[in-house]
């Protein structure tokens, strides 16, 4: 083949990459190698199309064929080095970027590749030098903006990744990723109404499935959850294998209510998580109809993402300290928040136990009395909001801290990457997430006897560490207030009131039929409940669904949120609490229990479904913890229509010897620093983590 035929041919390949035509560039190349000798940048040529064709291990073969041929081609050695960061060869492709920036020092290609692999392998000083070396040379390359923007977003420097990014948009305006950063940058800060229009803008110019998704989410958070179920239903429509969409779309149609399709969206997402597909969250699971087994893959599969930030932390081992035994605490509860009130008062009592209670926020200080009296509380606070995972982690070695509690587990604006760092030699999952988290670097889950039984044990990968009474502590200083009137709620005078005061996504058709049974059984009574944000829906569509049972619409009464000490006094208006299944009550079962409330539950197999029936079984109340859902309906029907049995129900938790068996919070305090001291006390000996129960 001529020179001006080889460069016809190498033009052409060319074109049809950049048409999107993948396979008709693979054709023209293997066609043009068939006929003319061996020449690399057609081999380079043919390898790009093969990337792009997700033909990986041939695109590698023609990459280094291409090498061979022409070992000093700069742009073969950055193609080469991408395919090899793809195939996790990672070492490899430092040493292949190595060997383009001897041959070309400030070749761009190359310092952005060497500067990508930095990132991923968690060097983002390194990442940084690269790109800035890369912009000192061609300071009006936008990618290279947006790579340091985002390697700054990683370090959790907001205003630095931030000039970057309007940088970038200074010099491209229309890039859709330069505004899709934009939002990411104003999401991760919790800027959440700042975030919209910058994904609005990325999606106008280039709707992608995961703009579309990290809309929705922005969107659910601010409360606008139809808007949130649209962006969520266009991911999918651009990529329907995002599960991350799928299950967010399910929990958001949850919060709505909206139950149409539902169960096909369900079963798509449990699907997924039985192929250990990557994309549904652990948490989106309890909420659904899975068993211990699927809850516990799902996890698996999350913490997969992690595996390669645990095996590269720079943080050796560390044996226990020998002084008084150092607690930390991980979370983004300690505000107004159900974390903060459950867990304040047992802080407060841990002072006076031998040992020292150090609290890591990774959320900003809300100026709530409730943040202040937490602050107060510990012997150390540390505000770690502006942190990434990596210096968060060195803030806690530095702290010296012997055992690390992990207090949200799977939750929303948790922070697992931390725990994946180890930086303490015991970790602990507590309180928030009611489940395994499915990852090696947790030692123990704190829990009890009754929301993991003997027989679920084995859906557990952490050494399970059992406290003798209810896993869950409260806030017993609080101060039930008077009730307002019936009236001043909009209850009717007269009628049993049944309430459920839990988020609307725990409600299912199958909960909601069996308060329909009831309601139908017992005449003039109501069902109590809270409405979604307004503009939402929720009330109408679970008023539509009453009168689709034959149940008069208006016997559903819906309360908006309210301040916690006003909501607190409202459970003394209604008669009995209806727990929901598969996620039941958990902090509104403590303060419906708390403010005199008797609660019904069925407890299932899973933790999530098993917390309000430990609460009532730690009060004595066993008979209030039925095993199917004609108990369910048969107990509510009984203590409507037999006062009675509820006036004696309601004295006995008024009792203060039945309080005393939940509600002695320097009990359960006492056991909690027994239970931390047994586990360090195995830990400095250097035994393995085993179940550990007091």
């Amino acid at each position: 083949m001529s020179t001006a035929l080889l460069a016809q041919a190498i033009d052409e390949i060319a074109n049809l990459i950049e048409r999107g035509d993948f396979a008709g560039a693979e054709r023209r190349a293997q066609n043009a190698l068939q006929s003319a000798t061996p020449h690399a940048e057609i081999w380079r040529l043919l390898g790009i199309a093969q990337l792009k064709s997700n033909k990986v291990d041939a695109a590698m073969r023609a990459l280094q064929q291409a090498r061979r041929l022409d070992p000093r081609s700069v742009e073969v050695l950055c193609n080469l080095a991408s395919v090899e960061m793809l195939c996790g060869k990672m070492d490899d492709a430092q040493r292949t970027l190595r060997q383009a920036l001897a041959l070309a020092p400030d070749h761009a290609g190359a310092l952005n590749g060497l500067g990508r692999l930095r990132h991923h392998l968690g060097d983002h000083d390194g990442a940084a030098a690269c790109f800035e070396r890369c912009l000192g040379a061609y300071p009006e390359l936008v990618d290279s903006w947006l790579a340091l923007a985002n390697t700054r977003l990683a370090q959790f420097h907001w205003s630095i990744a931030e000039a970057h990014v309007r940088r970038a948009l200074s010099l491209s305006p229309a890039s859709a990723d330069a505004w899709y950063l934009l939002g990411l940058l104003f999401e991760r800060q919790g800027r959440l109404a700042d975030a919209l229009q910058p994904y609005r803008n990325s999606m106008q110019i280039h709707p992608r499935a995961a703009t579309a998704h990290n809309l929705g989410l922005v969107l659910d958070q601010l409360g606008e959850w139809q808007s949130a179920a649209h962006a969520m239903q266009q991911a999918l429509q651009l990529q329907p294998d995002l599960f991350e969409a799928l299950g967010q779309l399910v929990f958001i149609k949850r919060r709505l209510c909206d139950w149409h399709g539902l169960p096909a969206l369900a079963a798509r997402l449990i699907g997924a998580v039985d192929a250990r597909i990557a994309g549904p969250t652990p948490f989106s699971c309890l909420a659904e109809e899975a068993t211990p087994a699927q809850q516990l893959t799902c996890a698996h599969t999350f913490a997969r993402q992690f595996e390669d930030m645990a095996s590269r932390s720079d943080l050796a081992p560390v044996a226990l300290g020998r002084e008084a035994l150092r607690v930390g605490f991980v979370s983004s509860g300690f505000a107004e928040h159900a974390t903060g009130l459950l867990v304040v008062e047992l802080i407060e009592r841990l002072r006076a136990a031998p040992l020292q209670t150090i609290a890591f926020a990774t959320t900003r200080s809300d100026g709530s009395a409730l943040r202040e009296r937490i602050e107060a509380a510990f012997d150390e606070f540390h505000d770690v909001s502006l942190q990434s995972p990596a210096v968060v982690a060195r803030t806690i070695r530095s702290a010296q801290i012997d055992i690390l509690l992990d207090v949200d587990g799977y939750c929303m604006n948790s922070r697992p990457q931390i725990f994946a760092l180890k930086p303490a030699p015991v970790q602990i999952s507590w309180l928030a997430y009611p489940g395994s988290l499915g990852a090696p670097w947790y030692d123990y889950l704190i829990a009890d006897r009754f929301v993991i039984t003997d027989a679920q044990r084995a859906y557990y990968d952490e050494k399970i560490a059992w406290l003798p009474r209810c896993y869950q502590p409260t806030d017993t200083t609080r101060i039930v207030g008077e009730p307002p009137s019936r009236a001043a709620c909009g209850l009717p005078q007269e009628g049993f009131v049944y309430c459920c005061f839990n988020n609307s996504w725990k409600f299912t058709p199958r909960s909601f039929a069996l308060w329909m049974r009831i309601l139908h059984a017992v005449p003039g009574s109501v069902l109590w409940l809270l409405d979604g944000p307004p503009g939402n829906g929720v009330a109408e569509r679970l008023r539509e669904s009453a009168r689709q049972a034959g149940i008069n619409p208006h016997r559903l009464v819906f309360s908006q949120k309210l301040k916690h000490a006003d909501y607190l006094a409202r459970f003394r208006c209604a008669d009995l609490f209806l727990d929901t299944n598969p996620y039941n009550a958990h902090t509104t079962a403590s303060d419906a229990l708390y403010a005199g409330c008797p609660l019904l539950t069925r407890p299932g197999e899973t933790f999530a479904s098993r917390v309000a029936g430990s609460l009532n079984h730690q009060l004595g109340l066993d008979e209030m913890n039925v095993d199917s859902d004609d108990a369910y309906v048969t107990r509510a029907i009984e203590l409507a229509t037999q006062p009675d049995h509820l006036t004696s129900l309601r004295a006995r938790l008024r009792d203060p010897a039945t309080r005393k068996r939940l509600f002695d919070m320097q009990a359960h305090a006492d056991d909690f620093a027994t239970l931390l001291t047994r586990i360090a006390e195995r830990a400095r000996n250097g035994d393995a983590p085993i179940d550990i129960s007091l």
